[in-house]
């Protein structure tokens, strides 16, 4: 027995240390050109002790209680994220399924059986050398390896990891889908509020214009005024009209895009949404980093597994041309009597070992080769195209809240005078020092004014959310605290992880 054992462990000892080989290529992460900096970042961005987007959580970074409470649904809810979810679910099963490939399947195998045999065919004789019938019957039990592959070059151990590095990159998927999702649920959000102050607006318009139109029509019946000044009045009327049916449209609208994002309508029990100026924590982002933190980006992530796994299949592929051992084997025990098929004379054993050489393959593991070989090369042009687009995402970003908050700032300046302008004119107008034309045409201009304001404001809005997508942010409810003394370089480290 004992020089069975020695040479079985010695056997198990070689295979293993082999099946630790890969014909993989050594991954190295692609270098992509792009700016040490993000342009135009503002000196505050380069404040010590500021939180990045991607450790600042959703919930400190939106201030409006309203927009929080839809944003929590969404995340329960939303059907794209739900399905991103079930997608690593699924790969993670797949990957389960390809690491059990690494390891010896067992199988327990029992059976038995009694037959009689007929006289004729019978081999067993009676006293008299006649042949007789009998009861015959078998009982088998054994304990075996149905199928292992010894991984001497390691196609198992290379299918493997790119079945683990497609799991990562699914996970990642996922990550990059609910980034998307708040931001997507922030700006519907924005749309509908701005859409309703826009309401809001054109309902006090046209009511302040009604009530002139009514003075205007006892000017025009005294002869104070002609027929223009009513008609201008009339149309000033019905484009306020006009305005507030388009702004319900938007405003329903972008309720409709709510709920679609959410998964389901939106409760009436929802706080009051605070005003514009109130949905943000006012704190900037700070975008003064180096730009390889857009190395931690979900969407950056998840294509670089995507190559990594792609260059696993390269191993697998390589492996190919090389020979394929199998071992078949177990050991068991069968007697034809039950009670006896434990005992020691009846074990029984077996060992198949198979190898497998390709000859004549017609080209198709050089093709195999080929296409793997191909499939990283995309995946390295794709990962640097993410990593560029990545990198204007937030240059854009930072590029419009510069312009934007200019615009904004000149906006409401031209707004606060054209308010003004009106005020003065109704009061000109009011001692008859000012025409009705005048006062009707400083009206339209302070309400043009306000629209555009408005308009303005949503895009800065919308801004301040995609500038919080473009650098990571979204993953975290509450905020993070950084690393002490971590440094963001452009090299990925080996991520372990255990997949039950």
């Amino acid at each position: 027995m004992k020089h069975i054992v020695k040479p079985t462990l010695l056997a198990a000892l070689i295979a293993g240390v082999l099946s630790a080989c890969s014909m993989a290529p050594r991954y190295h992460q692609p270098q992509v050109e792009m700016a040490e900096t993000f342009p135009r970042a503002a000196a505050s961005d380069q404040q010590t002790g500021s939180v990045a987007a991607a450790n600042l959580g959703w919930q400190d970074y939106f201030a409006d209680e309203r927009l929080k409470q839809i944003i929590s649904l969404a995340l329960t809810n939303n059907r794209d994220l739900r399905v991103a979810a079930l997608n690593v679910e699924a790969v993670r099963a797949q990957y389960v399924i390809q690491r059990a490939d690494r390891l010896p399947a067992l199988a327990a195998t029992g059976n038995g059986g009694r037959s009689r045999v007929a006289q004729d065919l019978s081999a067993m004789r009676d006293a008299t050398g006649q042949q007789t019938s009998y009861i015959a019957e078998s009982y088998n039990v054994g304990l075996g390896v149905t199928s292992f592959e010894l991984d001497l070059f390691g196609r198992v151990k290379s299918l493997s990891d790119a079945a683990l590095n497609q799991y990562f990159q699914q996970k990642q998927v996922r990550d990059s889908t609910q980034i998307s999702l708040i931001a997507s649920v922030a700006k519907a959000y924005f749309d509908e509020c701005i859409a309703q102050a826009q309401m809001d607006l054109s309902s006090r318009v046209l009511m302040s214009r009604e009530e002139s139109k009514r003075l205007i029509d006892l000017q025009f019946k005294s002869g104070v005024i002609s027929q223009v000044e009513v008609d201008v009045a009339e149309a000033q009327i019905e484009t306020a009209r006009a305005d507030y049916a388009a702004a319900k449209q938007a405003r329903d609208q972008a309720h409709n895009a709510l709920t679609l994002l959410v998964g389901k309508p939106l409760p009436d029990d929802l706080p009051a949404a605070a005003p514009l100026s109130q949905q943000f924590v006012n704190a900037e982002l700070p975008v003064g980093l180096p730009s390889t933190i857009l190395y931690q980006r979900p969407d950056v992530r998840a294509a670089e597994f995507a190559l990594k796994s792609a260059n696993a299949s390269i191993g697998a592929a390589r492996a190919a041309f090389f020979p394929r051992i199998s071992l078949i084997g177990g050991i068991g025990s069968g007697s034809n009597d039950i009670g006896h098929l434990f005992n020691g004379p009846n074990r029984t054993w077996s060992f198949t070992p198979q190898i497998t050489l390709p000859i004549f393959t017609w080209g198709q593991n050089k093709g195999n080769l080929d296409l793997a070989t191909a499939r990283k090369n995309i995946a390295v042009a794709q990962y640097e195209q993410t990593v560029q687009a990545a990198f204007r995402d937030v240059a854009d970003a930072l590029v419009a809240r510069d312009s934007l908050k200019k615009q904004y700032e000149a906006k409401l300046r031209g707004e606060q005078a054209q308010t003004n302008r009106y005020k003065l004119t109704q009061l000109r107008y009011k001692h008859g020092i000012a025409s009705s034309l005048e006062q009707l045409d400083a009206e339209r201009d302070s309400y043009a004014a306000q629209q555009v304001l408005l308009r303005t404001q949503q895009t800065l809005l919308e801004n301040r959310a995609d500038i919080y997508k473009a650098l990571g942010g979204g993953l975290n409810q509450q905020t993070v605290a950084p690393a002490a003394n971590t440094t963001v370089t452009t090299t990925t480290t080996t991520t372990t992880t255990t997949v039950q």
